[in-house]
């Protein structure tokens, strides 16, 4: 499952926020496709994480958050 590249951007308010979250630039996320492959879902999933952000559901199993790492 992969997001959308408007998902992606609602992830973190807009475009530009996007970009800076991944430190790049706007015009580099306007290129994008509208299906977001699996590398770029994996970094904006990543960055939201990092920065506290909502992920939509099923992006992230909910064992994630309750099993501890392994040592």
């Amino acid at each position: 499952m992969n997001l959308t590249k408007q998902q992606a951007a609602d992830i973190f308010g807009s475009g530009a926020a996007l970009a800076r979250a991944l430190g790049i630039t706007k015009g580099a996320v306007s290129q994008w496709p509208e299906q977001l492959d699996q590398q770029r879902t994996a970094m904006v999933i990543g960055a939201a994480v990092q920065a506290g952000k909502p992920v939509p559901a099923g992006f992230i199993p909910s064992t994630a958050a309750t099993e501890p790492a392994a040592a």
